[in-house]
C-alpha cells in the first residue's frame, strides 16, 4: 500500500470513529439540549452553518482557536499583536463552548469574526477552511483536532500551537496510538509550550523535537482591567458591602464544590458572622442549581440580578451573570479558586487574583495547571489545601490582615516577574510570518506588543 493510500485509509478510519462517538453521545447531547438548555446557540454553527460574513470573506485570514474561557483570555494579547501586524488580514476567533464564545466577544472585540469551531468531520472542516482561507492557524493550549489541522495544511496554512500544554493522562493516551499522534503532531510547523515539563510530554507523545520550544505562559501577559478607588467604592456600594465586612470571593466553582464549601462556610460564620461571600459558578446553566444549594442550607443570599430586592442582611451574593469574576476578585480580601476541589476538572487559573494583590486558596486537584501551582508555591502568594484543612487556613487568614497583605504583594511580584511570553512567542513566530505569501499590509515592528492595551 502506498503512503498516500495509507494516509487516506487512516483518515477514513478516524472519520468512522468520530461518527461512532457521535452516535453514542447523541442521547446525552439531546438531554443536555432539551432539559438543561445547553448548546442552544452553538449547535447549528458547530454543524457547519457559519455566518454569512465568513462565506463572503475575500481577505486572507489568521484563524485563532481557543476552546473555552481560560484559553481565550490567555491568547488575547497575542491576537491583538497579530492583528496590529496584519491589519489587512481577517482575524477569525473560534471557540467550542458557549462561555468561551461569549468571552471571545468580550476580550477580542477587534477580531473580524467570532465563530464556533465545527465538529471535526472532514466535510465540515474542509468547507469551513475553504471559506475562511487562513494563512495561519493558531491553536491555544491543547485542543487538537486531526481534520481541522489536516484541512488547514491542505489549504496552505501554517499551523502553530501556542501556550501549549499536555497532561500526563493525555500523554499516555497518545503513546498508546503512535500511528495517530505522530500524524497529528507532524501537522504543526511550530509548537510553543509553557514549560520544559510540557515540552517533554509532547515529545514523548510523538511531537517532533525540532518544532518544540518553551516560550512561557501567555496567561501572565493578559491585560487585566483594574478598578480605581472610586470605582471600587461604587461597586461595593452597589453590592451592599459595608466597609466593616470581610469579603471572600469564590470563583469558577463546579459541582459538587459549592455543597462542600457551604458546609465549611457555615462553621466560619459562627466565628466571623460579618463575613460576606461572593460566589461565582463557572457555568451559567448551574446558577439555579447553586441557588437551590444555598436555599437548602438556609443561607441568606441574593442573586446579582436581583440586588434591588436585597434586604441588606445576606451572607452570599450569587453572581448569576457571566464576565464578572475579575471584578469580584478585586472586591475581595481573600480569593478561593474552584475547579480544584474536584478531580473532574483539574484546576483553573489560580494566578488571576494575584493581579489584584489578593491571597489565593485552591484545592488539591490541579493536575491541569501544575506550572501555576509551582509558581504559587515558589512566590508564597497562596496556598494549596484540602477541604479538610480549608476551614482552619481560611480562619487564620481572615484574622490576620498582615499576612493577607504580604501574600497579596508576593502575588503581584509573581505576575510582574514572569511577563513576556507573548513577545517570546511572537519572536518564534516571526520566521513563519515572514514567509506568508501576499503580505500586503504587513507591519514589522518588534515593539507592537507594548501597544497591546491600546
Amino acid at each position: 500500500m502506498s503512503d498516500e493510500s495509507t494516509v487516506n485509509f487512516f483518515l477514513l478510519f478516524y472519520e468512522c470513529i468520530l461518527w461512532m462517538i457521535a452516535f453514542l453521545a447523541l442521547p446525552k447531547a439531546l438531554y443536555q439540549l432539551i432539559v438543561r438548555k445547553k448548546y442552544r446557540h452553538s449547535l447549528l454553527p458547530r454543524l457547519g452553518f457559519l455566518s454569512q460574513s465568513i462565506k463572503q470573506n475575500q481577505q486572507p485570514a489568521i484563524w485563532i482557536h481557543a476552546v473555552s474561557v481560560g484559553e481565550t483570555k490567555a491568547v488575547t494579547a497575542l491576537a491583538r499583536a497579530l492583528k496590529q501586524r496584519f491589519p489587512h488580514y481577517s482575524l477569525i476567533v473560534s471557540s467550542v463552548t458557549e462561555t468561551g464564545h461569549a468571552e471571545a466577544l468580550r476580550s477580542l472585540p477587534f477580531a473580524d469574526h467570532h465563530i464556533y469551531l465545527p465538529y471535526d468531520f472532514h466535510h465540515l472542516m474542509k468547507k469551513a477552511l475553504r471559506q475562511a482561507k487562513p494563512k495561519l492557524v493558531v491553536l491555544c493550549e491543547s485542543d487538537f483536532w486531526l481534520n481541522f489541522l489536516n484541512c488547514a495544511k491542505k489549504q496552505g496554512a501554517a499551523v502553530v500551537l501556542v501556550n501549549g500544554k499536555l497532561s500526563e493522562r493525555s500523554m499516555r493516551r497518545f503513546q498508546k496510538v503512535p500511528f495517530f499522534s505522530t500524524r497529528l503532531f507532524n501537522l504543526f510547523d511550530l509548537l510553543c509550550v509553557q514549560n520544559p515539563l510540557y515540552q517533554m510530554r509532547l515529545e514523548t507523545a510523538g511531537a517532533p523535537s525540532q518544532q518544540l520550544v518553551v516560550t512561557g505562559n501567555l496567561k501572565l501577559d493578559e491585560d487585566y482591567p483594574h478598578l480605581d478607588e472610586e470605582e471600587a467604592q461604587n461597586w461595593r456600594k452597589k453590592l451592599g458591602i459595608a466597609c466593616s465586612r470581610l469579603v471572600v470571593t469564590i470563583g469558577s466553582t463546579h459541582d459538587p464544590e459549592e455543597e462542600e464549601l457551604v458546609k465549611i462556610l457555615e462553621k466560619i460564620w459562627e466565628i466571623v458572622p460579618h463575613l460576606l461571600v461572593i460566589l461565582v459558578p463557572r457555568h451559567p446553566e448551574r446558577f439555579t442549581e447553586v441557588a437551590k444549594i444555598l436555599e437548602r442550607h438556609d443561607i441568606s443570599f441574593v442573586n446579582y440580578t436581583q440586588l434591588s430586592q436585597a434586604q441588606g442582611n445576606h451572607r452570599v451574593i450569587l453572581i448569576d451573570v457571566m464576565g464578572m469574576l475579575r471584578l469580584c476578585y478585586q472586591l475581595a480580601d481573600i480569593a478561593i479558586v474552584g475547579g480544584s476541589f474536584t478531580n473532574k476538572v483539574g484546576g483553573h487559573n489560580i494566578l488571576e487574583p494575584c493581579w489584584y494583590g489578593k491571597p489565593v486558596l485552591f484545592g488539591p486537584y490541579m493536575h491541569s495547571q501544575l506550572e501555576l501551582v509551582e509558581l504559587m508555591k515558589r512566590y508564597h502568594a497562596g496556598q494549596q489545601t484540602s477541604l479538610d484543612q480549608l476551614q482552619e487556613i481560611l480562619m487564620q487568614w481572615l484574622l490576620d490582615e498582615k499576612q493577607r497583605h504580604l501574600m497579596g504583594e508576593r502575588g503581584m511580584e509573581l505576575v510582574h516577574d514572569l511577563k513576556g511570553s507573548t513577545q517570546r512567542t511572537l519572536n518564534r513566530l516571526n520566521p513563519l510570518l515572514e514567509t506568508f505569501k501576499g503580505l500586503e499590509g504587513y507591519v514589522k515592528d518588534e515593539n507592537l506588543i507594548n501597544q497591546q492595551s491600546a
